[in-house]
């Protein structure tokens, strides 16, 4: 047996509130914090929630519309994080 389609690591993403050049830290909206799940060939994923819990924000993690602040998106063993626009369309 193979590892699962689709394997999500710890993936998370914050949001910066303005940005500080004085200002030691910058506070973020965490969007998505330390997610993992993996999908086997054949599974069907459901994302359920209530709003604002980051169902969307996943959506666009794992489409790599938008890039993670940090952990691991793997399809079929590949990390998305190296691939070029061209591959992630085929």
């Amino acid at each position: 047996m193979t590892g699962p389609l689709l394997k999500v690591e710890n993936l998370t993403k914050h949001y910066p509130l303005g940005s500080g050049i004085f200002k030691k830290s910058i506070p973020v909206i965490r969007a998505v914090e330390d997610v993992s799940f993996s999908v086997e060939a054949g599974e069907t994923l459901c994302i359920v929630g209530e709003s604002g819990c980051g169902k969307s924000t996943i959506a666009r993690l794992l489409m790599r519309l938008v890039e993670p602040t940090g952990g691991r998106v793997l399809i079929d063993g590949t990390d998305i994080a190296g691939l070029k626009k061209d591959a992630l369309h085929a």
